[in-house]
């Protein structure tokens, strides 16, 4: 009884297991290779055609049996059409009529026994949208009445808006998700309209737009409604008239109580109402402009103008001042006047002016535009007037006046009294005493006075916190409390002094001082020479400027420390300043020295320190040595002139050299005094130009362009027998053009003939009779003056039968002149005018020019 059910148990179990093997051993094994997505008839059509999308997959299975799919297609990705338990091995997606909405990117996907898979993206472009069609409730409406207008293209699909369009006006934009769209048109004018619509469909990301549909047309008729203006007593009034302006509606056949009537100006309404209004105004110049009048009824306005002018009564008041300012205790005047008045409507007694400071009136009664007063602090303020007439009243322009306080450029000192002047001073050879007024009214002119006498120049301040600021020559303290500064502001009158200048300086002084010349006292004139001077210990503080750290110069500037200014300066000078401090019982290293010039650096170190440089007229300045230990500062300074001139200085040999150039090379290479003599030749053509040199500064010069001309003249004779004969003159060398002169026995004969080309003879008409005739005549040539003149050999021929021929050369040849001392004319010597000179002045060297002394080109 107890191995029954044991028995039936185990039997259950064999066959659960039994049946699951079955299972898994029907299971099919398979793989999804492809998914392919085919567009027919193709990727692009036109609107209207039926287009078919086949997906097909291509799968490996392990059993014959039906496998089941599901299809998917996309459009966009998103799903557009799905079809599931299935066994067909491909499966079409027809859409019908495709229509442009229908572009897009497609695709499908294949699930089978949860394998899935899908197929490459295909696009499909559906080209050519439907035309819209317009439709209107009304043919014929009333202005302000609106119609119905109804736009479709029911083959159209897809979102999509709709616009309407009448006349140039914006469109109105309708958007809706439908193929069509209504919407309420109104017109604003009367007349024949006509209107029409188109679509546009969303392609993401594009818009298509389709074609606009055929004009519907309407009728708008007008609204009986029509204003009109009048204006009275005239569109041409002046300031302080009454001015009435009439708005109403005439013939309109509505109630008034439809209607309102307003009345505006630059926009602005001045009156409104039913039916008709009228405005009423005092008219001033500001309301000259544009009226309207408008009458308005529902959507519909309708709007007439007229314009309106309108003349000043009076002009605004000037407000005017005498003097234009004014120091404390004169007398100053203020006038207020109106320049145009239209006598038309008053006089001009009767314009009231009254007169206002810092908004307050000043003449409670009544003024007649004069006000005169004295200037005071108390008066300060913003001035302006009022001018009436007529209930009119217009403000004038504002004045701000100031009383300038001329006493307040006092002299004192003292801080418990008021000043204005006050000096300060720079120590050194060189010194800066500023002058400033504390208080007193800009501008301002400064003289400083030298034991009351004034020094050049005057300075002008205009700006409140500037100084004036005076270069003076300061050696001792005793000179200091010479200076006094002059300060006025209004002429003589107001011309203030200031008290002597007093200045305590607590200075870090020095008790004995070593000066040192090297390389030795005794030196030749030009060497460099450096003067030392060296603090030998520091001492208590006390109250007086004596000998601090020494600036030293070029020699002849600096013998001792209480030296005088130093010498001009030329450019090329060597300038050399020492700052030294090795004397000091403290460390140089605990001693921070530099030299500056105009508050800029030049050089600095530990201890002592040497400048040097070749000076250009830039350097010239004040230079400073400054000495720093903590917080104790020292400086001394010197005040360096650099002129532009090279001249050397009076009993020393010409330093400036010379050096001569001919196309960049250089024709002197040791020195030349800055002449250089040469004959002039085509060998020696070229670009001239020069070098002056002196302390390591260089200079060229301008460039002279030199081309010798031929010199070398050969006036030659030709002859042709007969009662009368021809004498020919030529050169077959030298610069044209040039002039020949015929001579008979040295005797010139007329005319003088000028030849301009190579090739051409001058040609003389003679009377030659006999051969001793010939013999007396010679030629004569000039191109470039007198000192260019040569004369040809006498003629030389032999009579053969009547005529006449040559002997020798074909060209006669001119005398030799190279031996003659004078030409026989008064003329100069040949070699004088034959030699050209390339020259240099040798005494202003900052701008060398280069010049040719002679300028024949006639010269052999």
């Amino acid at each position: 009884m107890g191995l029954r059910p044991l028995y039936l148990l185990l039997l259950q179990l064999l066959l659960q297991l039994l049946a699951t093997w079955q299972v898994a051993e029907t299971q099919p094994v398979l793989i999804i290779e492809s998914v392919k997505l085919t567009i027919l008839p193709g990727q692009h059509v036109a609107s209207g055609t039926d287009v078919t999308l086949q997906c097909d997959p291509k799968i490996t299975s392990g059993t014959g049996t039906p496998l089941k799919h599901r299809y998917t297609f996309y459009r966009d990705s998103t799903p557009v059409y799905a079809k599931g338990n299935t066994t067909a091995s491909s499966l079409p997606y027809v859409i019908r009529q495709a229509r442009v909405a229908n572009s897009g990117s497609y695709k499908c996907s294949v699930a089978v026994h949860g394998q899935y898979k899908e197929s490459d993206p295909e696009s499909l472009n559906v080209t050519g949208l439907q035309t819209p069609v317009l439709l209107l409730s009304k043919a014929t409406v009333t202005e302000g009445e609106g119609v119905t207008a109804s736009c479709s293209a029911p083959k159209e699909t897809g979102s999509s808006f709709f616009f309407y369009f009448e006349g140039s006006k914006e469109p109105k934009k309708m958007p809706t998700s439908k193929n069509l769209a209504e919407t309420q048109l109104k017109f604003s004018s009367p007349g024949n309209k006509s209107v029409t619509c188109q679509y546009r469909i969303s392609l993401q990301p594009d818009l298509v737009t389709s074609s606009r549909s055929k004009p519907s047309r309407v009728y708008v008729q007008e609204l009986s409604i029509r204003p009109h203006i009048e204006v009275t007593p005239s569109a041409n009034v002046i300031e302080g008239d009454e001015l009435q302006i009439a708005c109403r509606v005439d013939g309109s056949r509505h109630k008034p109580s439809d209607i309102t009537v307003y009345v505006s100006k630059d926009g602005i309404m001045k009156a409104n109402g039913k039916g008709s209004i009228v405005y009423n105004t005092t008219v001033q110049a500001s309301d000259s402009g544009l009226y309207e009048c408008k009458a308005i009824m529902g959507d519909v306005v309708k709007a007439v103008n007229r314009s309106v002018a309108v003349s000043e009564l009076f002009s605004r008041p000037v407000l005017t001042m005498k003097p234009p300012e004014a120091f404390e205790k004169e007398s100053f005047s203020l006038t207020c006047y109106s320049h145009n008045i239209s006598t038309q409507r008053i006089q001009r007694g009767q314009v009231k002016y009254s007169l206002y400071r810092n908004g307050e009136v000043l003449t409670p009664g009544d003024f007649g535009g004069n006000f005169s007063t004295t200037a005071e602090a108390s008066r300060n303020g913003n001035y302006s007037c009022d001018a009436v007439a007529k209930h009119i009243r217009k403000s004038s322009n504002v004045i701000v006046f100031k009383a300038k306080g001329k006493d307040q450029l006092g002299a004192s000192s003292s801080p418990s009294r008021r000043y204005s002047s006050r000096v300060k001073s720079s120590w050194g050879s060189c010194s800066r005493i500023h002058c400033h007024c504390e208080n007193g009214s800009l501008p301002v002119s400064y003289t400083l006075l030298s034991n009351r006498v004034p020094q050049p120049p005057v300075l002008l301040v205009r700006q409140p916190k500037e100084t004036a600021s005076f270069l003076v020559t300061v050696r001792r303290k005793e000179d200091v409390r010479n200076f006094t500064c002059e300060a006025e502001n209004n002429g003589y009158s107001s011309r203030k002094e200031s008290e002597v200048l007093d200045v305590a300086v607590t200075v870090l002084i020095i008790e004995s001082v070593k000066l040192t010349i090297l390389p030795g006292q005794h030196v030749a004139s030009g060497t460099d020479v450096t003067l030392q001077c060296d603090p030998q210990n520091h001492l208590r503080h006390r109250d007086a400027p004596e000998a601090q750290y020494v600036i030293t110069l070029q020699p002849d500037l600096v013998t001792s420390s209480k030296s005088k200014p130093s010498r001009v300066y030329v450019q090329g000078d060597r300038l050399q300043i020492a700052c030294p401090s090795n004397a000091s019982r403290h460390k140089p290293s605990d001693i921070t020295v530099y030299v500056s010039k105009d508050a800029i650096m030049k050089k600095n170190g530990k201890g002592s320190i040497v400048y040097r440089t070749t000076v250009q007229t830039s350097d010239s300045g004040l230079y400073e040595c400054k000495a720093m230990m903590g917080d104790v500062v020292k400086a001394v300074s010197r005040c360096v002139a650099v002129s532009a001139t090279t001249s050397p200085p009076s009993g020393s040999s010409d330093q400036v050299k010379y050096s001569l150039y001919r196309n960049g090379r250089v024709l002197t290479p040791g020195d030349f005094g800055g002449k250089f003599n040469t004959t002039a030749e085509a060998s020696r053509n070229g670009n001239y130009s020069c070098d002056a040199v002196a302390k390591h500064i260089r200079k060229s010069s301008n460039v002279i362009v030199f081309k010798a001309k031929a010199v070398d003249i050969r006036p030659g004779v030709k002859s042709s027998w007969g009662s009368r004969s021809r004498i020919h003159c030529h050169c077959e060398n030298g610069s044209l053009p040039v002039s020949y002169t015929l001579l008979s026995n040295r005797v010139p004969q007329p005319p003088v003939l000028l030849v301009r080309q190579p090739n051409d003879t001058a040609s003389f008409l003679v009377t030659v009779r006999r051969k001793e005739d010939v013999r007396n005549f010679t030629c004569e040539a000039e191109n470039n003056g007198y000192s260019s003149r040569k004369e040809s050999e006498v003629l030389d021929v032999a009579v053969t039968g009547g005529g006449l021929w040559r002997r020798g050369a074909p060209l006669l040849c001119p005398r030799p002149e190279a031996d003659r001392q004078t030409d026989g004319r008064g003329g100069r010597a040949a070699s004088e005018r034959r030699q050209p000179a390339l020259a240099r002045h040798q005494r202003k060297f900052p701008s060398p020019a280069l010049r040719r002394a002679g300028s024949s080109p006639l010269t052999s």
